[in-house]
């Protein structure tokens, strides 16, 4: 039995919490997805786990039919449920993170289910 936990990433939050998409400039590239924690009162960031994007098996959007800021992510030995600051930052993020997926991976690439077409650069997302 797994315990999820679903984390704020807002900057009204007091312990903040964030995502980083990072690709490497050196060959061979390699894609990252960070998950940090800014602690009160703290001005850095501490890294809290850390895949490579080949690891990402499926992104959820939960609701392709309203704007919503939730999202899940699975991973080869983890998922994460986390709440963007705006449905807009989740599918900026969403934007990125599937191109990224594009250019980069060239086997197995994530599936991206339960996401608005916009997304996915006007394509329907299987759901």
């Amino acid at each position: 039995k797994h315990h999820q936990v679903r984390e704020q990433h807002s900057l009204q939050s007091t312990n903040l919490s964030g995502l980083f998409l990072a690709v490497t400039n050196k060959k061979p590239t390699q894609a990252s997805i960070t998950k940090v924690k800014q602690f009160e009162g703290s001005t850095s960031f501490v890294r809290r786990s850390q895949w490579m994007l080949e690891q990402l098996r499926q992104v959820n959007g939960i609701d392709p039919n309203r704007d919503s800021a939730e999202f899940d992510l699975l991973f080869e030995n983890a998922f994460d449920q986390w709440v963007a600051s705006t449905a807009s930052e989740k599918c900026t993020f969403f934007q990125i993170l599937h191109h990224t997926c594009q250019r980069y991976l060239t086997d197995r690439k994530p599936e991206f289910i339960n996401c608005q077409s916009k997304i996915m650069g006007g394509e329907w997302a299987p759901v």
